[in-house]
């Protein structure tokens, strides 16, 4: 879909707009692959979606150099870390892009949404410092701390959400995240969390997760201490609803689609994590 003229979020060209998604396509159409072939939000069950979050944010010009990142991403990292949990994956140029792209999209489509951020004078000063980054290749000073998280196959988290593998594994969540003290911006997909630190949190809380500050991640040693920022994922976890919360009428909808699509989904990646969450 094209918009009115307006300004592109990234260059300021005024021009016709893209409906640009806020988290990549090619993760939604791996959920609708590997699953059901639709989504539901994480709070409101009674209204399947067919496709993510979008908004008028970046002129043709910047979508496509958003978009050869985001190809970069999928094939080097995401569809490689899914068939191998084991494998590490060097901090190239591309995945750094990426990363940083996809927190400046969140930060653009949550900071200014009415809700009243502590901490808004260091949102908006690191949103332009990323957008320098992507747009003019300037090197980030103050909110360089991003951190690429992989969850692996198997959890163990205490406390955790009934749902807690289908939030790990298969969830998309974003979130402005704050206390008193700390703020950071929350990216959630598939089996991949991306943190931008804002305020508050130390670097050294976190190991092996930052991709400015190391060569290579390995997904098999990586660690988080912060307690705030742990206790936050795992409540997330605990958000994600369940059939029960549905409504009679969607539960009669929801077993009718089901019970014609079982042999398609039967062995899935879907399949699998509700197994998961049923034996754990």
């Amino acid at each position: 879909k094209i918009a009115p003229m307006k300004h592109c979020k990234l260059c300021n060209d005024k021009t016709l707009l893209q409906e640009s998604h806020v988290i990549p396509k090619f993760v939604y159409k791996w959920m609708k692959k590997t699953g059901t072939g639709r989504f539901r939000q994480l709070k409101i069950l009674d209204k399947p979606l067919q496709d993510g979050i979008k908004d008028y944010l970046l002129c043709n010009t910047c979508e496509k150099e958003f978009g050869k990142r985001e190809k970069w991403f999928k094939e080097r990292v995401f569809d490689k870390y899914l068939k191998d949990s084991n494998l590490k994956f060097e901090c190239k140029e591309e995945l750094i892009y990426f990363a940083i792209s996809v927190l400046w999209r969140v930060l653009i489509y949550l900071k200014d949404d009415g809700n009243k951020y502590r901490f808004k004078n260091e949102l908006d000063l690191a949103e332009s410092e990323w957008r320098d980054y992507l747009y003019n290749g300037n090197s980030l000073k103050d909110f360089k701390s991003i951190n690429l998280v992989f969850i692996p196959e198997n959890l163990n988290i205490k406390n955790g959400g009934e749902n807690l593998y289908s939030y790990f594994h298969r969830a998309v969540d974003i979130e402005i995240a704050e206390s008193d003290e700390k703020s950071f911006v929350y990216v959630k997909f598939s089996r991949f969390i991306i943190l931008g630190l804002i305020k508050g949190i130390s670097d050294n809380d976190f190991s092996g997760t930052n991709i400015f500050s190391l060569n290579t991640l390995n997904p098999l040693s990586q660690k988080m201490d912060d307690t705030t920022v742990v206790d936050f994922i795992i409540d997330r976890s605990k958000n994600v609803k369940s059939y029960n919360d549905l409504s009679e009428n969607q539960k009669t909808q929801n077993d009718k689609y089901y019970k014609d699509k079982i042999e398609k989904i039967r062995g899935n990646d879907y399949w699998n994590v509700l197994k998961k969450d049923i034996n754990k």
